[in-house]
């Protein structure tokens, strides 16, 4: 039997506009939760796919629900494999 398991997925367009609404620079946010601004960059443009601990940390910077800013995709182990080789 195959394993699966959950990918958290940005909703780039949500996750840019929630930033801009509250005033916030790339460098800001990043600032707010202690990652790079390279990473900021990279959620919103899709390249990367946050752990949970990450996107807690952006929705309580936000000041928004989890499900606003991301969503949560079903992925058979080896294409979650592939996306952290691509993350």
């Amino acid at each position: 039997m195959s394993k699966f398991s959950g990918l958290i997925l940005v909703k780039v367009d949500e996750f840019t506009r929630t930033r801009i609404v509250n005033g916030l620079s790339q460098r800001e946010l990043a600032q707010q939760v202690d990652y790079s601004v390279a990473y900021v960059s990279q959620l919103e443009r899709g390249l990367r796919h946050p752990s949970p601990q990450a996107a807690r940390q952006f929705c309580v910077a936000l000041g928004a629900k989890f499900d606003d800013l991301f969503c949560l995709c079903n992925v058979h182990k080896s294409e979650q494999m592939n996306a952290k080789e691509t993350s």
